[in-house]
Formats: structure tokens, C-alpha cells, sequence
């Protein structure tokens, strides 16, 4: 029992304590998350990344799950029109702040890949209400999913952030744009 209890003890110190949580379906199509996390939001990189420095551990990348934001301009990249808006809103939303993460447990590009709640708010999907992200259907998973796509269907009524644009081009498709321009 000591060991057990030194062990917790040691993990909780290292920030390496997490949540395993079984809610995948038989058909393996649910969303499931495999730890809890936490932290301080110390940089975003743009509409749908943060950097997350949790108390006690080294500072992770996070890729907002289940949205998909305008590319905002980097090295020789034009970016997309709302992107720095997009990073702007949620800056403003979360720069500085202690948030929870719902990781899944899957990565893109080095980047750990979650749902960020600040004060019980669903951080991705208030960016897909307001306007400044798009609901990543290719990769979304109940029970996100109608939740998520309810939010962009109320963001297009109101014709909100990117919706004022008659016909916003999404990320997916401007990215696969530059990759046939690069050729």
C-alpha cells in the first residue's frame, strides 16, 4: 500500500496523473477521451491551437477537437480572411486563464489533440458558435457532433464572424489549394 500511495504521490507531483475513461462504442465511432488535463493557456498559435502549461509538467501543444479555424498567415502562407480574428477571439478567450482538457489521446503534427473547458464552457464549440471556426465534420464524433454542427448552423443564421462572407472558402480546402500551388 505504501508503494501504491508513493507512486500516486509522485505522479501527481510530476503532472503526469490522468483519468482513463471508457466511452467508446462498439463500433469504436464515440468520442473518447483518454486523461483529463489542465492548465494555464500560455500561447495560441492561432484559432484552433494552444500551448497548455500545466502546474506541474512541461507545456504541451493542444489542437482544439472537432473544429477547424482560418489559417492565419505564417512563413511564406497567406492566410485565410478571419484568421487572425480567429486567434484574436480566442486569445481573448483563454490566453492567461486555467483551463481543463478532455485529451483524446490522438496527435496531429506533435500536437496533442482536445476539448478545452473554461468555467464548464466547451471552449471549441463557443468557437464554432461565434463564429470563428467551422465544425470539423470529417473528425468529429458523437456526441459532439450534433452539438457541434448545431452550433455552426446558429453562428450561419446570425450571420456571425466568418458567416458575414457570402461563401467562406474552409481550411481544409485552402490548405489542399496551397499544396497543388507549391507544385
Amino acid at each position: 500500500m505504501v508503494k501504491r500511495g508513493a507512486l500516486i504521490v509522485a505522479a501527481l507531483l510530476t503532472g503526469l496523473w490522468c483519468t482513463p475513461t471508457n466511452v467508446v462504442s462498439a463500433a469504436g465511432r464515440d468520442f473518447a477521451y483518454t486523461s483529463t488535463s489542465g492548465g494555464r493557456v500560455t500561447r495560441v498559435w492561432d484559432g484552433d491551437t494552444v500551448v497548455i502549461t500545466p502546474p506541474w509538467g512541461r507545456p504541451f501543444t493542444c489542437r482544439l477537437y472537432g473544429i477547424d479555424a482560418p489559417e492565419t498567415p505564417g512563413k511564406g502562407v497567406p492566410g485565410q480572411p478571419h484568421g487572425a480574428a480567429a486567434a484574436a477571439k480566442l486569445r481573448k478567450l483563454v490566453l492567461g486563464r486555467d483551463v481543463a482538457v478532455k485529451l483524446t489521446g490522438e496527435r496531429s503534427y506533435k500536437r496533442q489533440i482536445g476539448i478545452i473547458m473554461l468555467d464548464g464552457v466547451d471552449v471549441n464549440q463557443e468557437m464554432v458558435r461565434r463564429g470563428y471556426a467551422w465544425a470539423y465534420v470529417r473528425y468529429l464524433r458523437r456526441p459532439y457532433v450534433s452539438d457541434y454542427l448545431g452550433a455552426e448552423q446558429e453562428a450561419r443564421q446570425a450571420r456571425r464572424g466568418l458567416w458575414r462572407d457570402r461563401n467562406p472558402m474552409p481550411p481544409w480546402e485552402f490548405r489542399r489549394m496551397l499544396r497543388k500551388w507549391k507544385r
